[in-house]
């Protein structure tokens, strides 16, 4: 295991080195929080930094969890409101979901949800509920419904609207998939 001298513990800081997350984490004395080696917040003078081997260590110290790179939940870095919005993706795969829909249920602005989406899933929240729609389908044309069944069952309006989005989901249009499915079993 590695040895943290002060120096490493500096250098991995000034370097918003990622590897050295919850190895250690930084603390600034003249605001009371301490963040992840990685964090992106302005760095403060060095005089004003202090290192920590862990979380307890820091709150110990009478420190805060940084709200930018959210030190208090590493790893698990998820906003609240991200699972009431993926629970309710997956409940409605049969139908298209509204931008108000999402920023109700989180309770922040779409430009935070669509951020988020883009750097965890590297996709809009909407390219991900249309994601998970097509793979329902997917599975509903394995298991040998019709191809208009699934269409509407899926939330598309019309089936060349399906058609074209499984395509490019797939690669191959709905009918020749489930062709290719039977030929296999």
């Amino acid at each position: 295991m590695e040895q943290l001298t002060h120096d490493k513990m500096l250098a991995a800081t000034l370097r918003h080195d990622t590897g050295y997350d919850g190895k250690f984490y930084v603390g600034v004395r003249t605001m009371k929080i301490y963040c992840l080696p990685s964090c992106r917040a302005k760095l403060p003078l060095i005089k004003n930094i202090v290192f920590f081997r862990d979380r307890k260590e820091a709150i110990a110290a009478g420190f805060k969890g940084c709200k930018r790179c959210k030190a208090e939940f590493f790893p698990n870095a998820s906003p609240v409101w991200l699972a009431a919005v993926l629970a309710f993706m997956e409940k409605r795969r049969t139908a298209r979901i509204g931008v108000s829909k999402l920023v109700e249920l989180s309770g922040v602005d779409i430009s935070t949800i669509r951020r988020y989406f883009k750097s965890q899933f590297q996709s809009t929240p909407m390219a991900f509920h249309r994601k998970l729609r097509l793979a329902r389908a997917r599975k509903m044309i394995e298991e040998g419904t019709d191809y208009l069944t699934v269409t509407y069952e899926c939330g598309y309006e019309s089936a060349s609207g399906f058609r074209d989005a499984f395509i490019k989901e797939y690669g191959l249009p709905p009918g020749k998939y489930y062709a290719n499915r039977t030929n296999r079993l």
